[in-house]
């Protein structure tokens, strides 16, 4: 019956994104000068804004992130300190995305997810195992939503993540489908937030060419509207620092969102 439930919910998924594809072919195709647009902004989280986002939106149950992972009982009601801040992030780009193209009704986030315990990889492959997790929300939806609501929509979709699964979005990514929704996902003018969390990756510890351990690291996100790193850090009580490609004209409208800047600095 677990497995049932499993196949429904990957099935109703996917039946979602074939209804965002076949929306998604009306989206113009790029510009040729559309780069020139944007440009990569650093924002940070300080730890104290990280404790007061949790107390706020974080408390839900006690659920542990063991409990989150179980696809046999899995607990919806668990999000992660990077749910909250994925959450923050996409929130932020969406509203300043409905006030310049309110035509466009939805809203899409990308996350770069670890997938070698949910798929049976052994931890000793040094290769990619990042699976880009795909979801979207209506714009109007989620502006109706809380900060909690939009990472428990997060965490629900990491929370579909199993072999089965995995394979059926990949036989999807193998069909010439697949290339206009990416195309269209990507568009300087739709609203998308992608999200590559390597802030916890021991690079400071691990790096080491014979010239010693760096004492900065720095990664640009993609010149692509959305596209975002979050930086490695060298201990808890620094701040998560954020690069992030965005239209000069988004960046504006998040500069002045309150709910935004209450966690976040520029």
């Amino acid at each position: 019956q677990a497995n049932s439930s499993a196949e429904s919910s990957v099935g109703a998924y996917m039946h979602e994104l074939g209804l965002f594809l076949k929306e998604s072919s009306m989206f113009k195709e790029y510009h040729d000068n559309a780069r020139d647009t944007f440009q990569v902004f650093r924002f940070s989280v300080t730890q104290k804004s990280v404790e007061i986002l949790k107390m706020c939106h974080g408390n839900l149950t006690n659920c542990s992130f063991e409990q989150s992972q179980s696809h046999e009982f899995p607990c919806t009601s668990y999000v992660s300190t990077s749910d909250l801040i994925c959450a923050l992030f996409w929130r932020a780009i969406t509203r300043a995305h409905l006030k310049l193209f309110p035509d466009d009704p939805h809203t899409c986030m990308m996350l770069a997810c670890d997938i070698r315990k949910r798929i049976g990889v052994s931890q000793a492959y040094c290769g990619n195992a990042s699976f880009p997790l795909i979801m979207h929300m209506s714009k109007t939806a989620m502006m109706r939503q809380s900060i909690t609501s939009t990472a428990m929509h997060i965490r629900h979709h990491i929370g579909l993540l199993s072999a089965g699964f995995v394979h059926q979005v990949m036989e999807f990514m193998a069909t010439p489908q697949s290339m206009q929704y990416l195309m269209s996902m990507f568009h300087p003018t739709k609203s998308f937030f992608s999200a590559s969390i390597i802030n916890k990756f021991p690079m400071f510890d691990m790096l080491n060419f014979g010239f010693g351990k760096p004492v900065h690291v720095d990664i640009p996100a993609y010149l692509n509207p959305g596209f975002s790193i979050w930086m490695p850090t060298r201990s808890q009580s620094q701040p998560l620092y954020v690069n992030l490609s965005l239209n000069h004209k988004v960046f504006d409208i998040m500069q002045a969102d309150s709910e935004f800047r209450h966690f976040v600095d520029i």
